[in-house]
């Protein structure tokens, strides 16, 4: 059996499947601390069921989102190594900074060595304004990270009081603006990511759950808990690679579809091309700063079920969520109380809104029909706008491109996979009103939960080997060594990544023959004196995320 769990702004959802069948499902509030929310979801889930049956814990988690969007992120400082060619001053970068002498050319050779007096004077300014996690930046470090290496040893040495996170831990991409700021979130959600893993474990225990535990990535893989507080920012987004995942499982293996996945608080959107999620090439964003990690094209809109309904100046708008619906204790009338009004949603009572409808009516003299047909053609028109703009985003993508060429009908996908607790409602109102294929599968309330539970484990191995000194390391503790073997070209270099990786697989418990995807692939010379003294290689393998199988029977055309 295998669990899932979804967190999402409203509520968290669990879902147990076995055998390719939800044989189980809970929702329950989703609290402030997070944590709270899935030991709740995770008892509830638990009841009558035997804890050493469940063979493994999938969470999509709003924890990195939730710091970022609530400012709650520690404050840390960047130390910029740009060298020649590059202004930090006209690039995007998350957080404040101090500049460096000291560089690195683009054949990984230091063509100027650090001044140190420079180091001391940058983490004094940071010090003084009270910031003691420390980002050292270097550009092109990934081809030689020896200056990132000396800066971060002499501010250990130096300045206990200081966190130092060297950029090139984080990830062996090239773009070194993306490195910088995902070694800044890193570090800025690293020690709320290891409250919150002990959080977990604890609750693990206490429930008697001793089975596997790992966390939806935005690229749509997993990782194990564990892994994740060195790689936070790789959960980001999960929510959305979630929605994604649960709406395939829950259609068909080669559909095309946009999905559009309708939260109390915020409505993402997503992209199946012949089933399988297209990916943003060039990676997140977050706040419009760039960070290295894979991720699916996704997009958020605040526009939800539980978006309030205000009269401003006699015009009537969204406004942000304040609760639930009136239909069912909250506060103010709501989209969803609109839904139930209309006969589109049968979570509560029409009778239980009729008087406030009909007032709000009243006041922007229309009917109530009027009025409910008004606030769903607004939220539809919304939603039709930011599609607008996806599309836009989407052509602009490889793999949409790709589909577009191999496709016999060359116009844009018209089928919508409508999810999430107001999903039934919308997906109806849509298909009688508009030019489209709705599809509403019969757990869409919870189908981020089945993307969690059916999605599957991804091993990532980011390698780095130094022919000239002989050794080689990774990502994953304790492979690392020395190289026995010459390694001369790229393709060497993947090959002995590949049998690196699939010796760790057999670890993992990963089934063999698993699709193995080329992240990223690097080599370059080292030359001292003129003269070629050995390679730097990267490499980046991952199993190709997706999921485990499809739900029986859960497709329902609307």
């Amino acid at each position: 059996m295998f669990v899932g769990i979804d967190i999402g702004g409203t509520f968290t959802d669990g879902v147990v499947i076995s055998d390719q069948e939800v044989i189980k499902l809970i929702k329950v509030p989703t609290y402030d601390d997070i944590s709270l929310s899935i030991e709740e979801a995770l008892q509830q889930i638990l009841a009558g069921l035997e804890p050493q049956k469940i063979e493994q814990v999938t969470l999509s988690t709003t924890l990195i989102t939730n710091l970022i969007m609530q400012d709650q992120l520690a404050k840390a400082g960047l130390l910029l190594l740009p060298g020649p060619g590059a202004n930090p001053h006209q690039l995007s970068f998350a957080c404040a900074y101090k500049i460096i002498n000291g560089a690195v050319d683009y054949r990984g050779r230091v063509i100027k060595p650090i001044n140190l007096t420079e180091v001391k004077e940058a983490c004094q300014y940071f010090l003084d304004r009270k910031i003691n996690n420390l980002v050292v930046a270097c550009k092109f470090s990934q081809r030689n990270p020896s200056l990132e290496e000396e800066i971060a040893a002499f501010v250990q040495k130096n300045y206990p009081e200081c966190k130092v996170l060297a950029s090139h831990k984080v990830s062996g991409l090239l773009n070194w603006v993306r490195r910088a700021n995902g070694a800044f979130y890193t570090l800025a959600t690293q020690e709320a990511c290891r409250t919150f893993q002990e959080k977990i474990k604890t609750t693990l225990a206490k429930l008697g759950l001793h089975c596997p535990l790992f966390i939806l990535k935005a690229d749509g893989g997993t990782l194990p808990l564990e892994v994740s507080l060195c790689y936070p920012l790789e959960t980001i987004f999960s929510g959305p690679a979630a929605s994604t995942l649960g709406a395939l499982a829950c259609t068909e293996e080669k559909i095309t579809a946009v999905v559009i996945d309708i939260g109390g608080t915020t409505t993402d959107l997503a992209l199946l091309l012949a089933g399988k999620p297209l990916l943003a090439e060039r990676g997140a964003l977050i706040n419009n700063y760039p960070v290295p990690v894979r991720s699916l094209a996704i997009s958020s809109l605040a526009l939800g079920g539980d978006s309030s309904l205000l009269i401003e100046q006699g015009k009537l708008r969204f406004g942000p969520r304040q609760g639930p619906a009136l239909c069912v204790g909250g506060p103010v009338l709501t989209v969803t109380d609109v839904l139930v009004y209309s006969g589109y949603s049968e979570i509560a009572s029409p009778a239980l809104i009729k008087e406030p409808v009909e007032e709000t009516a009243r006041v922007l003299q229309l009917t109530p029909q009027q009025f409910s047909e008004q606030v769903l053609q607004m939220f539809v028109a919304q939603l039709e706008a930011k599609l607008e703009i996806m599309f836009k985003t989407w052509e602009e993508e490889p793999a949409y491109r790709i589909w577009q060429v191999l496709s016999v009908q060359k116009e844009r996908p018209q089928t919508l996979i409508c999810l999430g607790g107001p999903a039934s409602g919308i997906g109806k109102y849509w298909s009688e009103k508009k030019n489209w294929q709705v599809v509403v599968p019969a757990f869409s309330a919870v189908a981020n939960a089945i993307g969690a539970a059916l999605a599957k484990t991804t091993l990532k191995l980011d390698f780095f080997a130094d022919t000239e000194r002989k050794t080689y390391t990774t990502n994953l503790g304790g492979l690392q060594g020395t190289l026995a073997q010459r390694l001369h070209n790229i393709e060497e270099a993947k090959e002995f990544t590949l049998q690196l990786f699939q010796e760790k697989a057999k670890d993992w418990q990963l089934v063999p023959d698993m699709p193995v995807e080329t992240v990223y692939a690097e080599g370059f010379n080292i030359v001292r004196g003129w003269q070629t003294t050995g390679r730097i290689f990267q490499i980046g393998l991952q199993t190709v995320p997706g999921i485990k199988g499809f739900l029986k029977g859960a497709r329902q055309d609307v």
